[in-house]
């Protein structure tokens, strides 16, 4: 074990000296991050490395965090890609459990950093979380009770392991895990990097460039400007431009339609069971909640004792709203603010230590503008009822100039055309965008001026709203949809407009639609063919005042947030040219012609009927 040398020690006083302002607070933390980073023993966070074998032989790096006192102590469990002496959610995890009496045992994941192997996400973590498992139970110091706790990457392999119902796995608190859906519910998630069949590209190119590194000689990630690289077509080769040694970018692009492939990597599908007692947390705009959501759902069917928290905030920051006062542009009031530590603490306890077990719902949400936490037994919450705005216009629904309408009754049938340009993509503005490098791509819900005065988006706004409108559930579009191309993306969006006539973004969805029948089922748009589709807007808690009004904007892209479709039905991480697809969005009540119900375009969500 290394201790502080001499020079570290006058940096730590040093910092204690400035400690009342924030910059010596600032210099404290880095201090304790530096001596952590080099098996500091100092602030009780002693450190013993091991090396695991995996079934295979694979020797698995892990560090071991034993609490003081006597043992056996029950322990907590953390795997992650991103280097167990490198990521400061370990040091977090530490200080805050071990003092409790917990042993925290975090791993290199097979490949990363320490370990041997080679790394993908995730054909091997299911069965190198289940040794590891083995190896804790085996130890003197263990009561044989292990829990799990992370974000992202760090959620994502408790899930998974969570499949395997081992006996000591007896509860984990996955945040932003929305990640390990696979094929799910009718889903096609895996990893996040997919979003209604369109590669979520911002996030996918930003982790697979940074650290996508599948041997331990190759974590050092990407330069170069992400705005540049994103781009660069074709798609399949961006991060192979981005950085030399291989990654799973491709694999992944080329194998989406193969559900076996998937399925071979560990990802959750309907075939799953679980045991685990879980408490999961995501937020609002994090890219993989709608995963997190459908996983909840499937856990509790075989594991009842399951718990989801949905904050305002971005990916694994659920409590930066409450920290800033502000999500995107939209402000949060003080009562955002929760106690997770507190939580995390007294969950644990309850399944590792037979403690009192915390009063949580088995959802517990953040309804945004209204600034309340509100507990519910199901999603769509108890009270909300399903409601329907028909799409109308005049003609010519393109901007926010257009004449499109969101009525609450039927309307005379119509359409609206707009021009979808690969080469001139719809811009992201907020919503879940994560990941790209640059500070620019601010996520949230951010007002949508300069999108919707575009000639290539759809525009349809109901009138001011009477009364409060409480949304709480998932949102999406059903569309009766024509193209004059193979095939080209649909991007949903709702939007809260305010009395003075700016619109905020409320949330998003996309479909590629030749996966309208199916994820696994590509096929081509036909000549004149009205394809009946649904656009999964994903899930929102929302308060609209009155004198406010809901917009849906229909655009052919979000970029860079997801890939821009080509157009050409081919395999479109490969094409480097692309043409424009007239889409049009047929409107009113649905006659004639067409594979579409009879009940017209529509926006779909649920009301709270309190």
């Amino acid at each position: 074990m290394i201790r502080l040398g001499l020079a570290a020690l006058l940096l730590l006083a040093l910092g204690l000296a400035l400690f009342a302002t924030g910059m010596g607070e600032r210099l404290v933390g880095k201090v304790r991050l530096w001596a952590w980073r080099n098996g500091s023993t100092a602030f009780g966070q002693a450190v013993e490395s091991l090396a695991i074998p995996a079934r295979d032989g694979t020797r698995l790096a892990t560090d071991v965090y034993l609490p003081e006192g006597e043992g056996p102590h029950p322990a907590i469990l953390i795997r992650l890609p991103y280097g167990k002496r490198q990521y400061q959610e370990v040091l977090d995890w530490v200080r805050l459990f071990t003092p409790r009496g917990y042993a925290v045992v975090a791993q290199d994941m097979r490949g990363r950093y320490a370990s041997e192997g080679t790394f993908a996400p995730y054909p091997h973590e299911r069965e190198d979380a289940v040794a590891t498992l083995d190896w804790i139970v085996a130890q003197d110091w263990s009561d044989g009770k292990v829990g799990t706790v992370g974000c992202s990457a760090l959620g994502e392999t408790q899930v998974l392991l969570a499949a395997e119902r081992h006996p000591a796995h007896r509860a984990m608190i996955p945040l932003g895990a929305g990640g390990a859906a696979g094929a799910l519910a009718g889903r096609a998630s895996y990893f996040g990097a997919f979003e209604g069949g369109i590669p979520a590209l911002a996030s996918g190119f930003g982790w697979f460039s940074r650290v996508g590194g599948k041997t331990p000689d190759r974590m050092a990630g990407a330069t170069g400007d992400p705005a540049v690289a994103l781009r660069t077509l074709p798609v399949i080769d961006m991060v192979a431009r981005a950085r030399p040694d291989p990654t799973d970018w491709e694999d992944f692009l080329r194998r989406f339609e193969d559900r076996a492939y998937w399925k071979a990597a560990g990802y959750v599908d309907d075939s799953d069971r679980f045991a685990t007692p879980g408490l999961m947390v995501d937020t609002w705009y994090d890219p993989s909640l709608g995963g997190t959501f459908a996983l909840a759902r499937a856990m509790r069917k075989t594991a009842p004792d399951q718990h989801l928290i949905v904050a305002p905030g971005t990916h694994c920051n659920h409590s930066g709203a409450a920290r800033s006062g502000a999500v995107g542009d939209l402000p949060v009031g003080k009562d955002a603010f929760l106690p997770f530590g507190s939580l995390f603490l007294q969950f644990m306890d309850h399944w590792l230590k037979d403690g009192p077990a915390p009063d949580l719902p088995p959802y517990l949400y953040y309804m945004l503008v209204e600034d309340r936490w509100r507990e519910a037994g199901t999603w769509p919450p108890e009270g909300a009822e399903p409601r329907e705005f028909l799409l109308a216009s005049g003609g010519d629904a393109r901007s926010a100039a257009g004449n499109g309408k969101l009525l609450p009754a039927a309307a005379a049938p119509g359409a609206d055309s707009f021009v979808s340009d690969p080469d001139d993509p719809v811009p992201s503005v907020g919503g879940a965008i994560c990941c790209t490098g640059n500070p620019e791509d601010r996520a949230g819900p951010l007002y949508q001026d300069r999108v919707e005065a575009r000639q290539d988006v759809l525009v349809y706004t109901s009138a001011p709203l009477e009364r409060d409108l409480r949304i709480a559930g998932p949102l999406s579009a059903r569309l009766r949809v024509e193209i004059d191309t193979p095939d080209a993306d649909i991007v949903a969006r709702l939007s809260d407009v305010g009395p003075d006539g700016r619109s905020r973004m409320i949330q998003e969805g996309a479909l590629r639609l030749r996966y309208r029948g199916g994820f696994d089922h590509p096929r081509p748009m036909a000549p004149g063919e009205i394809a009946g589709v649904t656009v999964d807007m994903g899930h929102i808690a929302y308060l609209l005042r009155p004198g406010h009004r809901l917009r849906l904007t229909l655009a052919g892209s979000s970029f860079p947030r997801l890939e821009r479709n080509l157009n050409t039905g081919g395999m479109n991480a490969e094409g480097t040219e692309g043409r424009p697809a007239r889409i049009t969005v047929h409107t009113g009540t649905a006659t004639g012609r067409g594979s579409g119900t009879d009940s017209g375009s529509a926006l779909t969500l649920f009301v709270l009927t309190e």
